[in-house]
């Protein structure tokens, strides 16, 4: 197997991590857990919950089906009011390794109109204008404005892991899933209504740390692989 082929074969390895952990075949479910169902009428009791979703497979008993709505906090819109701020727009990201290479700083009497996106962090921003790039990443920084053409996906603290926030956007479920939804020929994009109303997969609380810890031991060891390609 050659260099490439390798390399592709880690990506698709990750992906399929990614896809066993989201529906709940990456780690072995606890009875004893509280059902996602239960954790979502108990601290938020408004939530919509979805027994079954007909686009995709049948969830472990104690998980449920969610919409975006339910598991991320509301988006708020700020202004740059301080000397200078720290922005992310689409150029900040590493769609390669889904992080954020380089957050700018810009004196606030150049704030691009578009710089009204409040984010803190462990929020997961998530690129509205041609998903399938996958511009997505984890916000390391506190205190940063994001580019109105991310999507803020702040997890509802006790509800969404951030961690298992992050692992969930950049599964394929999730970008292909809202691919099918892009609009428009030079920039295609979807709206926030798609990720607001879109069905994610939620775990039990306690089940969401255990896989975070599985994937991150899995990619670890991939990621091990890929660095001695590398030397």
């Amino acid at each position: 197997m050659g260099h490439a082929d390798l390399q592709t074969s880690i990506k698709q390895a990750k992906s399929k991590i990614l896809d066993l952990a989201i529906h709940g075949k990456l780690v072995p479910q606890d009875p004893s857990d509280e059902p996602a169902s239960e954790l979502l009428k108990r601290i938020n009791s408004k939530a919509e919950i979805t027994s079954d979703n007909e686009h995709d497979r049948k969830l472990p008993q104690i998980w449920t089906w969610v919409k975006g709505k339910n598991i991320f906090l509301p988006m708020k819109s700020v202004k740059p009011c301080n000397e200078d701020f720290l922005y992310i727009d689409i150029d900040s990201i590493d769609n390669k390794h889904q992080v954020i290479n380089k957050i700018k700083t810009i004196k606030t009497f150049d704030a691009p109109s578009r710089a009204s996106r409040y984010t803190q962090k462990d929020d997961v921003v998530f690129s509205m204008v041609r998903p399938y790039l996958r511009n997505i990443a984890k916000v390391v920084n506190n205190n940063c404005i994001a580019s109105t053409g991310f999507y803020i996906c702040s997890p509802i603290p006790k509800i969404l892991h951030p961690n298992y926030c992050y692992y969930l956007m950049i599964s394929d479920y999730v970008v292909n899933g809202l691919n099918q939804f892009m609009k428009g020929d030079n920039s295609p994009s979807i709206n926030k209504i798609h990720i607001d109303e879109w069905l994610f997969p939620l775990p039990p609380f306690a089940e969401q740390h255990r896989i975070v810890q599985k994937i991150e031991e899995l990619f670890s060891a991939l990621d091990n692989i890929q660095k001695s390609l590398e030397v």
